[in-house]
C-alpha cells in the first residue's frame, strides 16, 4: 500500500489536474475527492487507461462501496486497473464539476462509456510540486 506518483492529466478543455496515484490495497482517510481506477502505461506509451471516475465526500468509504459485486471496482478489475487516481477537493460542486469534465474527457467504460478509445488520456509531465498526503491513513 503505497503512493506511487502525482501525474498530471489534461482534460478535454486544457485544464490540467496533479491526480495523485496509488496502489489499489491503499488505505485511505474519508476525505472529499474525485477518484479514478486507472491501468498505468506500459513500456514506452505515454497514455494512461482510466476506467472509472467517481467523486465522494468519504473516500475511504466510498471505494468500500464500490467493491460490492458487480460495481465499479469488479469491472474496473476485470479490465486489469492497477492504480487509484485521487485529486482531493473539499467542495461538493468542485468534486462534480471536475468529476464530469474526466467523465467527459475520456469516457471511461466503466461510467458506461464506450468505444476503442475510451479511457485513453495522454499524459503530461509530472506536476512540478507535492500535494498534500491528508487522503493517506490507515
Amino acid at each position: 500500500m503505497s503512493r506511487l506518483t502525482t501525474l498530471t492529466l489534461t482534460s478535454h478543455r486544457g485544464r490540467d489536474y496533479p491526480v495523485e496515484l496509488f496502489s489499489p490495497d491503499t488505505g485511505f482517510t474519508d476525505t472529499g475527492a474525485v477518484y479514478l481506477y486507472l491501468k498505468l502505461p506500459e513500456g514506452r506509451s505515454r497514455q494512461v487507461q482510466v476506467f472509472y471516475v467517481g467523486e465522494t465526500c468519504a473516500l475511504d468509504a466510498q471505494l468500500a462501496e464500490d467493491r460490492r459485486p458487480g460495481g465499479p471496482w469488479d469491472r474496473a478489475e476485470a479490465l486489469g486497473f492497477d492504480a487509484i487516481g485521487g485529486l482531493a477537493l473539499a467542495r461538493p460542486e468542485d468534486r462534480a464539476m471536475i468529476a464530469a469534465e474526466f467523465i467527459h474527457s475520456w469516457h471511461p467504460p466503466c461510467n458506461d462509456g464506450h468505444g476503442a478509445l475510451a479511457g485513453l488520456a495522454g499524459l503530461a509531465a509530472p506536476a512540478p510540486f507535492r500535494m498534500k498526503r491528508a487522503m493517506v491513513g490507515k
